[in-house]
């Protein structure tokens, strides 16, 4: 149990727990408009400290998503929560500089996701395809200005880090290959339409990639190429007619009881297991042919 010196601060926007110690001000945000309620952070929290409201769903359409609240008295600061979140939603700051001690420790690897863009290849006749196809907005586009189209040249491509979610939806609809996406969560998604009510959208409402949309006779599809697997539809579909498995994080190398505990509680036992043999077989390897090789190699 932490000491009762936390304040917290709640608020329509934000969730701010603030700890003075004698060494340090810990402060921990949570962006409750960048949250969608996946609950990935109430699932892997050590301390139990993530406390999920449910949806409000109404004839079918989301009304108001899941809100998340944090126990300012089981908080330690610790930022599993801030290293899984899929939707870049918690932050942790020490004495006004952002920082996730879990990784700073060594105790949780580095998440693998990225996105790059190679200016060079850039051309206007691609319509401004990423920065359209975006679904957080996180793409802007940077033109020299000129108003004709045979002339205009696309000066530069910005990525608003804390509102990519690294879906690829950019990626797939570049006509020039510009844009690399390297997405952390893999895994499978189903929908059981049997299942769904008539007329229900609210997964359709959700979904922060916008991969999943209504087909002819109102039946929700999963693009599932676009999907980052956070989860937020299968946690306000009332029928529970939505099947997700994470199968795969992508991170750097580590050794930690505590990321294979979180592992576990994100996506399951199976995928633990799969990742604890790969590195053992990662060390086999090293030994008999003294080269290290790289653990994701071994994952394919």
């Amino acid at each position: 149990m932490v000491s009762r010196t936390t304040v917290k601060i709640k608020s329509r926007k934000k969730v701010v727990l603030e700890r003075a110690t004698l060494s340090a001000r810990q402060v921990l945000t949570v962006n409750s408009e960048l949250c969608v309620g996946c609950g990935i952070c109430e699932k892997i929290c050590p301390e139990k400290a993530v406390i999920k409201s449910p949806a409000n769903v109404h004839e079918g359409r989301l009304v108001k998503k899941c809100q998340i609240d944090i126990d300012a008295e089981k908080c330690l600061f610790c930022g599993e929560c801030v290293v899984l979140c899929p939707l870049n939603a918690i932050k942790i700051e020490i004495d006004g500089r952002e920082t996730i001690p879990v990784i700073e420790s060594g105790a949780f690897p580095e998440i693998m996701k990225d996105i790059s863009v190679d200016v060079d290849l850039c051309n206007p006749v691609c319509k401004m395809a990423c920065q359209q196809v975006c679904p957080t907005k996180a793409v802007r586009i940077i033109t020299d200005g000129e108003k004709s189209i045979e002339k205009l040249k696309i000066v530069d491509v910005q990525i608003e880090r804390q509102l990519c979610i690294f879906c690829k939806k950019c990626e797939a609809a570049c006509p020039l290959g510009a844009i690399k996406v390297v997405k952390p969560i893999n895994g499978i998604i189903k929908v059981n339409t049997s299942l769904c009510l008539e007329k229900c959208q609210v997964c359709v409402d959700i979904c922060p990639s916008k991969c999943i949309s209504l087909e002819k006779g109102g039946k929700p599809a999963v693009d599932e190429k676009f999907c980052i697997f956070c989860g937020a539809c299968q946690e306000v579909c009332p029928t529970k007619a939505i099947d997700l498995e994470r199968r795969a994080v992508l991170h750097s190398e580590i050794k930690s009881g505590a990321w294979n505990e979180a592992l576990e509680k994100l996506t399951s036992y199976q995928t633990l297991v799969k990742e604890l043999n790969v590195k053992c077989r990662k060390k086999a390897y090293t030994r008999a042919y003294g080269i290290e090789v790289s653990a994701t190699l071994l994952l394919k």
